[in-house]
């Protein structure tokens, strides 16, 4: 009887160990490449999978080996938002979802936090004050907190000026070193409220961009010309597509130019976040396109006659900041910090936009496939994604319901008995065009076969979905070991500083941020 109950403790003892990660200590440093396609849940990645590769077929992001369940609640919410999720990522602590951004909420009440380090600031502020290379990309503009609040922190997302300000010049009194890689949209935070539209020659005191959509210009009203400074300052600025081929030309053609570079596609967001039918109705359409699969919308930058038609994808300009990033690293000795964000998969989700979504989600994938390319290449490098919430949880309705003309139609619906003009009360699907429109057709699955489908959407809201971390390179078995149960929005901070630093920080998980002294 002892040795049963000796033998049956031993086994609860054991069980017991299992139920808890194992703390990894002195891991292997390397460079870290953190993907953020915001909002991009799993539904997403089955949606474009479905469309641009087949039911069958295997995206980037099915090919990245190590994987774990993410969750994103915030302190005061089950859904993360996009500032208050960022900020967790960059600071290691739960913050309250509205209004934080750098910071443990907004405006008046926004407290000042350290890092779960310790440290005085962002993962990012941390490792370019210690001489890491760091650098962001996004496809929405240069104050997107996806990017941003690594670099800035505000009282608020609703303050663009001022983040664009602090990733000029650091944050007040910090003494922070510059960014090597500031890559996406965002001119009009850049340039001061008067300056004029370029004509023909393209100056750091005139603007390219305007909003595709409301023909707005710059924003700053401080007068400040951030552009101007940052060429004072030693940058490389870059605003159209023609001036970023010439720079990755150069980059190509000579392995020791490393400069800093900033570049600013758009007057903000680079892709036009409305509704399908609201960008037909503007004229956003290029005939040329309307037998892709791409479709016929422009979704990315302007017309095209102007400066902003075609800008550079996320995927081209995370290339650029790769490769600039690690030559720093080699001279630096360190190894360096890439945050790259998809803003599209978010926004476009956000507004039903459902050819645009999967166009992002393609946007997505590509760039995947050039960061694997260069953690194959560079085996000391850490890739992993994640997303802080699900945009607009979209769902495929195959085969895809459809009138007599072949266009899409409305789901069921939710069957409480009740009935609309002789129809039971559903909600429009959207096909190729938006709604009442040509239904999508996928790709071939294994048996040569097609399907249609439609998108439905439950709102446009971000909801708390279903969520993969995803991770392939140096410590990316992490999400299998340490993270096994379930990778908390916390743990991207800390995946992210044991492999820059080489300590495994304490689970944040129940701990607040502390105060900032002064």
């Amino acid at each position: 009887m002892k040795i049963r109950v000796v033998l049956v403790l031993a086994l609860l003892a054991g069980l017991l160990t299992l139920s808890f990660p194992v703390v990894a200590q002195n891991a292997q440093t390397g460079n870290v490449i953190f993907l953020h396609p915001d909002g991009t849940g799993v539904s997403h990645w089955a949606a474009a999978r479905m469309y641009w590769y087949g039911p069958d077929a295997n995206m980037n992001w099915d090919m990245l080996p190590e994987m774990a369940v993410y969750r994103g609640h915030m302190t005061d919410r089950l859904t993360g938002t996009s500032n208050g999720g960022a900020t967790v990522h960059a600071f290691g602590h739960k913050v309250l979802g509205p209004g934080s951004y750098g910071q443990d909420g907004g405006d008046e009440e926004a407290r000042p936090i350290l890092s779960l380090s310790g440290y005085s600031g962002s993962i990012m502020r941390e490792a370019g004050n210690n001489g890491h290379p760091i650098g962001v990309v996004n496809d929405g503009d240069a104050a997107e907190p996806g990017t941003g609040v690594f670099l800035a922190e505000v009282s608020g997302r609703d303050d663009p000026n001022g983040i664009a300000l602090q990733i000029i010049r650091g944050r007040e009194g910090m003494g922070d070193t510059a960014p090597a890689v500031v890559l996406g949209g965002g001119e009009a935070f850049f340039l001061p409220v008067d300056a004029p539209m370029c004509e023909g020659e393209i100056t750091p005191t005139c603007y390219v961009h305007t909003d595709p959509v409301s023909s707005e210009g710059p924003a700053r009203e401080d007068g400040l010309n951030l552009i101007q400074e940052a060429i004072d300052n030693g940058w490389t600025v870059l605003r159209t597509r023609a001036e970023f081929e010439a720079l990755m030309a150069e980059l190509e053609a000579d392995p020791a130019l490393a400069p800093s570079v900033l570049g600013l596609f758009a007057r903000d967001d680079m892709f036009n976040d409305e509704p399908e039918e609201t960008l037909i109705n503007l004229g956003l359409v290029d005939e040329s396109m309307s037998e892709s699969r791409e479709g016929s919308i422009i979704l990315w930058g302007g017309m095209p006659d102007t400066m902003s038609y075609n800008p550079p994808t996320v995927a081209e300009m995370s290339a650029m900041a790769l490769m600039i990033l690690e030559r720093r690293a080699a001279a630096a000795g360190l190894p360096f910090l890439l945050v790259t964000e998809v803003e599209s998969t978010d926004n476009l989700p956000n507004n039903a936009n459902a050819i645009g979504m999967l166009n992002a989600v393609k946007h997505a994938d590509d760039t995947i496939a050039v960061m694997r390319e260069f953690v194959a290449a560079n085996p000391n490098t850490l890739m992993f994604t994640a997303a802080d919430s699900d945009g607009g949880a979209p769902q495929v309705f195959s085969p895809a319901p459809r009138d007599d003309n072949g266009n899409v139609t409305f789901s069921s619906g939710n069957p409480t008995g009740l009935e609309a003009d002789g129809e039971q009360v559903g909600f429009p699907l959207d096909g190729v065009m938006g709604q009442g429109t040509p239904a999508f057709v996928s790709a071939p699955d294994a048996f040569g076969n097609t399907a249609t489908f439609a998108i439905g959407w439950p709102g446009t809201n971000d909801v708390a979905g279903g969520i993969l971390s995803r991770a392939e390179g140096l410590n990316a078995d992490m999400l299998r070991t340490e993270f096994y149960m379930g990778f908390d929005s916390t743990d991207v901070y800390r995946l992210m500083y044991v492999t820059l630093f080489g300590d495994m920080l304490p689970s944040a998980i129940g701990v607040p941020a502390a105060d900032r002294a002064g």
